[in-house]
Order: C-alpha cells, then structure tokens, then sequence
C-alpha cells in the first residue's frame, strides 16, 4: 500500500522494481539496479504505478540510470500502454549507453505524451512544472 510522508505532501512507495514518489503534483519513479528491463519487468512497473496513481494523471520523472538495457518489447510497451496517466515524461539517464537507448526510445517508439531526456533530475523537475495540471 502506499504511504504518506508524515508533514509533507509526498507520496511514496516501494516495489521490486522501483521506489515511486509524488511530491508537489510530479511523480518520481527510480529504478533499482538492473541488467535488463524486460516485458515482465516494463508490465509490472506500469501495473504498481497505475494503482499508485489511483486514477489520477501526472508529469512522471523516470529516473534510468541504475537500468543497464531494455528489450525492444519492454520499449514498446512502456511508449504504449506505459504511458497511461503520464502528463508528460522526463527520462534521467547518465552514461553514454543509456542516452543512445533513450533516444532511440524517443525517435522510434514515439510516446503518446511528450517526452524528453535529461541528465539531471533538477533539470528535468524544472521542464515537467509546466504539465502539473
């Protein structure tokens, strides 16, 4: 079940895959240290993620560093059905590898929402602001 932060407006959560937070109207998800994101992985991530949102739609901030690969078909998923209830996606990667996956995420897969990627999370905060709705 999800929490709430005594004496804050965040709400957060622990998964096996992720730690999730909603503090001031964005969402945050960090993904914990993995070799590779596949479908399995990409559907329950969206299935814990959908609950915690609890119907409601956010900017998301989805941080990728600690994910060392993806398969395409994780890719597919997380730019189709994965973006249910994502105002908008900032993407927060930090090696080289990861940018050229990201991108290539952005240019092929086309996500429904806009999406942009980032290399630092306060950067990528300040860009989702303009979606909280």
């Amino acid at each position: 079940m999800a929490q709430f932060q005594e004496g804050s407006r965040t709400k957060k959560q622990e998964t096996k895959y992720v730690n999730m937070y909603i503090q001031e109207g964005i969402f945050q998800c960090y993904f914990k240290a993995m070799d590779i994101m596949d479908i399995n992985v990409a559907e329950a991530t969206v299935r814990d993620r959908l609950q915690f949102f609890e119907n409601t739609a956010y900017p998301c901030l989805f941080d990728i560093t600690q994910v060392k690969e993806t398969t395409k078909d994780a890719r597919d998923f997380m730019a189709n059905e994965g973006n249910n209830l994502v105002l908008a996606s900032a993407m927060v990667v930090n090696s080289p590898m990861l940018k050229m996956m990201a991108n290539f995420y952005i240019m092929v897969n086309k996500p429904k929402n806009p999406t942009r990627l980032f290399t630092d999370r306060e950067s990528a905060l300040e860009w989702l602001e303009q979606f909280k709705s």
